[in-house]
């Protein structure tokens, strides 16, 4: 190793940065978690800007080395200290930016626009700022505008360090403060999660998102990422991975979002540890558990339907007969119970269809019996579709409801809503 690190460094050896980085195998890079940076999803890591440099660095044979950073304080000190070769994280190409650090090519576009709430009546002129209250995240490229409003508009805006932006928008819906700042492109992404945001003001041209790297006068780097960034663009690549992150992010009424976002604030707490406790005891993933359990109950351990369905995971007497629950109303028994009730149903899914549709199956099954899953397969097979892709049997599980008294519409929403919530547990587990 220290023969390695003075074969890169001697004086002898005048290896450009790009070189130094072939030698050791690895590009180092910091980003703040998101869908368009870096996101872990129950499908793997999903990310436009992680997809850019991993495709990259499979292209020139090395790894990528993700750091992951919770502030752009942090952020900005690891690529100013030269710890890291490159930083990501839906950053614009500022002025101010352009002046620390070296910027690659644009690999897209955002403007920053002032948000509010739905609640609140609308903000027509910057000229109201003055009575108003606002908050930005301190050290991001929001910092430039907001000084801008302070001095022209007497603006009263706190810059913020120990938030995240999603934080900054739920006290916006809050009502904790009147508005914020926010780039259009992230603003799209965070709708789906917080209803009753209002998109307001334009106050920035639009400008580029980029990667910035350590200032220096070795080009080497920026050249080689430059010329990659370019060819993915032109490739289409950008739109096309933009709409694999939407199918990926938890679409549903903001009345459903709201009321999750509540009950993850005031029950996940109390719960997560048992549901993290019985999913690896029965080997299924916690966050799939998770979801089932609110769709169930809400994560209510006292639930009762109006046909005595009970507990945590709403088991019905038969079921928790047959699990050995002996109180439906106990949580770790309610779990244990629905887990292995879960597992004995995806066992009778055939083992070569896909894992995520397999599981989708299974919760179909789940949730109408495995007879009358069995039925809408059939029929989807003798309609010439793929009775072991979800999204084509989909349509027959509904056609039950016409031909029989099986309620197949509700299998596919109750299928469909825990998609909802498994991305919405799973990205909240992240922030």
């Amino acid at each position: 190793m220290i023969s390695l690190y003075l074969f890169l460094y001697s004086p002898k050896n005048k290896l450009n940065n790009w070189q130094k980085i072939e030698a050791r195998g690895y590009l180092s890079w910091v980003t703040r978690p998101s869908p368009l940076t870096y996101y872990e999803s129950l499908d793997g890591v999903i990310g436009l800007e992680h997809d850019i440099l991993k495709q990259f660095c499979e292209q020139n044979k090395i790894k990528l080395k993700v750091t992951i950073s919770h502030s752009n304080t942090d952020l900005f000190t690891l690529l100013s200290t030269h710890n890291v070769d490159v930083a990501g994280a839906n950053l614009i190409a500022t002025k101010r930016r352009l002046t620390q650090f070296l910027a690659t090519v644009g690999y897209g576009e955002t403007s920053i626009k002032l948000v509010s709430s739905l609640r609140k009546e609308k903000i027509k002129s910057l000229e109201k700022l003055s009575n108003l209250s606002g908050e930005v995240l301190a050290h991001s490229s929001y910092v430039d505008i907001a000084e801008g409003l302070t001095n022209k508009y007497q603006a009263v805006i706190n810059l913020v360090a120990d938030k995240s932006l999603y934080e900054l928008l739920i006290r916006v819906v809050n009502g904790d403060i009147d508005y914020t700042l926010v780039d259009s492109n992230i603003l799209s992404v965070y709708r789906p999660y917080i209803p009753n945001l209002r998109t307001g003001i334009q106050l920035s041209e639009t400008k580029d998102i980029v990667f910035l790297l350590p200032s220096t006068k070795d080009y080497s780097v920026k050249y080689k990422l430059d010329d990659f960034i370019q060819k993915y663009k032109k490739a289409g690549k950008i739109n096309t991975y933009k709409a694999i992150i939407n199918d990926s992010l938890p679409r549903s009424k903001p009345a459903d979002t709201v009321q999750f976002l509540k009950n993850y604030k005031n029950r996940w707490g109390k719960v997560k540890n048992h549901i993290y406790n019985v999913a690896k005891q029965y080997n299924i993933n916690p966050i799939l558990l998770g979801a089932i359990s609110y769709q169930e109950s809400h994560w209510n351990a006292s639930a009762v339907s109006p046909t005595l369905v009970k507990g945590f995971m709403m088991l019905t007497k038969e079921v928790a007969k047959e699990q050995g629950v002996t109180d439906r109303l106990d949580v770790l028994q309610s779990l244990e119970g629905g887990a292995r009730h879960f597992l004995k149903t995806l066992e009778k899914i055939p083992k070569r269809i896909h894992d995520s549709d397999r599981v989708k199956f299974a919760l179909a099954s789940y949730n109408i019996g495995f007879g009358n899953l069995e039925k809408a397969r059939i029929m989807a097979q003798r309609n010439a579709k793929n009775p072991d892709s979800w999204h084509e049997v989909k349509p027959f599980l509904r056609k039950l409801n016409e031909i029989s008294t099986v309620d197949g519409e509700t299998a596919v929403k109750y299928v469909e809503n825990i998609q909802v919530y498994k991305n919405l547990l799973q990205w909240k587990e992240q922030q």
